[in-house]
């Protein structure tokens, strides 16, 4: 029971630094976006937002099981 618990809580630590790292990956590509758009003026832009789409979907997933866990480990 103990290992388990210890095991949740190195889990949770872990995917709370990766959904700050996917926070801060998708705040680089929207400067990137607003760099592209109106400094340089072309639609390079356009590939940069599916790909902070995704960042933010998988960290707000990555969130909920976050939540989800840390109710586990309070009832537990």
């Amino acid at each position: 029971m103990l290992d388990t618990s210890k095991w949740l809580k190195e889990k949770i630590s872990d995917y709370k630094r990766f959904v700050i790292t996917l926070l801060i990956m998708s705040t680089y590509l929207y400067i990137g976006t607003l760099i592209s758009l109106y400094e340089y003026g072309t639609k390079a832009y356009l590939f940069l937002y599916p790909v902070m789409g995704i960042a933010l979907v998988t960290a707000c997933v990555m969130t909920w099981k976050i939540r989800k866990w840390k109710k586990k480990l309070v009832e537990d």
